[in-house]
Formats: structure tokens, sequence, C-alpha cells
């Protein structure tokens, strides 16, 4: 699904091809589609997977959005986010640590057959997960420990180069 407040659709149709072409049975809901709306389509569909879709900068807040209302009706479906302002280290540090499934940052198309494979076989599962959750936890001590060393607005002017002396 393109998640609410978004239209674009080209990535999530390619994704939706890759996977029928590898004998996957692909629900789309289309764009603009409110985190309930997903929900309840994965309650009643027994979902194994969600795709969450997104290329404008609010639809990274609203995927947010759904895997708390995910999280609050009791679901820990494995989540697969892409889209051109999505990253790794936003799912780390925004989506990830909100939800109890397994949520895998898609970098292109061409990934999502081989990871869906993987969440869909428990053995292959747990490794990912394992994976993932290492990542993510690097991901975010990198992230603190370069907002604790970043200076702040009145230490960098008190520092600024000064050219005129």
């Amino acid at each position: 699904a393109t998640v609410k407040g978004d239209v674009h659709d080209i990535g999530k149709n390619i994704v939706g091809v890759v996977m029928a072409c590898n004998n996957y049975n692909v629900i789309d809901l289309g764009v603009m589609v409110p985190a309930e709306q997903i929900v309840k389509k994965a309650i009643d569909l027994k979902a194994d997977i969600i795709g969450l879709s997104g290329l404008i900068t609010p639809s990274l807040e609203e995927m947010v959005n759904v895997v708390t209302e995910m999280r609050k009706a009791n679901l820990d479906i494995p989540i697969m986010i892409g889209g051109a302002t999505t990253s790794q280290l936003h799912v780390a540090l925004k989506i990830a640590p909100v939800y109890g499934g397994p949520v895998v940052w898609m970098k292109d198309a061409s990934q999502n057959a081989l990871v869906a494979a993987r969440l869909l076989n428990a053995e292959d599962a747990r490794k990912l997960r394992a994976e993932l959750d290492s990542k993510y936890e690097s991901l975010r001590a990198s992230y603190n420990q370069k907002q604790e060393s970043m200076l702040s607005l009145e230490e960098a002017r008190k520092n600024k180069l000064n050219l005129f002396e």
C-alpha cells in the first residue's frame, strides 16, 4: 500500500509485478491508504507480509503511524518498506523501535522476493530478525554518537572563522 498522504505508485506497482512473477499473491490496496485500512485488511486477509511505499517526506511519519496502529492491534506481521524518501536509518530510528515485528527497508524492488522468502521461512526469519536488530542498534548508536558530538549554535558561533582580523 502507498500510505495515506502519498499518491505515487510506480514503485509499489513494480514491486507488485516482481512479487507476482515470483509466485506471491499480492493484494494491492492502492494509494492514499489510511493506517486503519491497512491494519483491517491485514487482519481480514491474514497477511503474511505487509509492504508500505512512500515517495514524499510526509510518508515517513505516516509509516510510523501505520506500525503504531499495527502494534495497537497486537500484530507483528513483517513489514517491508520502500520508496524514494525511505532509508535504513529512518527505519532504525523511527519505525522499528515502535513496532514489535520485523521491519525491513528495501533499497529497491529487486530485493523484495528474496527478503519475502526469508521472512516466510521460520529459521531464516529468526536469522534476518537478528541481523536487522543488530544493524538497527548499530545505526542508532552511531546516530546518537554524532548527535552528542555536535556543537550548540552558540558554541559554533564562538568558533566562527574571522577573515578580517
